[in-house]
């Protein structure tokens, strides 16, 4: 079929049926109402506070990232990694300790466990600190010394020694050289 060749039929309005049938259609338009405005703006203010809300979730999330630091010096012969979340100490292959974030849950958990031999609170460090020793008796590690540090923001970190690796007193003084930043 040729559409060039076809003529359609062709309706000619009077100025009275074109202002008819623009009355009309004003007419069926709903009016934009005081309640359908206060949806649109509610709409807006919570899409505008879940944008936020992520906004304040990503920064902080960014901000974990750059996680808190540690720095100790240890005994003669160990050495220390960085790990995705605080610090592992290495005497050889041997896993011998670590520094890592801890929680006042996680603290009231080991406290409560069995093999707790002595809490004892701890002055003489650079932060307030209270020192846990654990019986462990497990093939690499006979006691565990467990020292939970408050920090200026009211974070919790526990650094850990395991014996026989690492004495009382080589714990106590690398202890004194603990030193948290960001």
């Amino acid at each position: 079929m040729n559409y060039e060749n076809m003529k359609f039929p062709r309706k000619n309005m009077s100025p009275s049926q074109k202002q008819f049938i623009r009355e009309l259609l004003q007419r069926r338009q709903a009016p934009i109402t005081l309640m359908h405005r206060f949806f649109q703006i509610a709409a807006a203010a919570v899409l505008l506070l879940g944008i936020g809300v992520f906004s304040v979730y990503l920064a902080n999330e960014s901000g974990r990232s750059g996680e808190q630091t540690y720095a100790i010096d240890l005994p003669q012969g160990m050495d220390i990694l960085k790990r995705e979340k605080g610090l592992e100490f290495k005497l050889g292959e041997r896993t011998v300790g670590g520094a890592v974030p801890s929680s006042t849950k996680e603290k009231q958990s080991l406290e409560s466990s069995p093999g707790i031999f002595e809490i004892k609170e701890i002055t003489d460090l650079a932060y307030p600190a209270e020192r846990l020793l654990q019986h462990v008796k497990t093939m690499t590690a006979v006691q565990t010394y467990h020292y939970f540090l408050e920090l200026e923001d009211g974070t919790l970190v526990r650094v850990y020694f395991h014996t026989p690796y690492v004495t009382e007193e080589q714990a106590e003084e690398a202890m004194k050289t603990f030193r948290a930043g960001d």
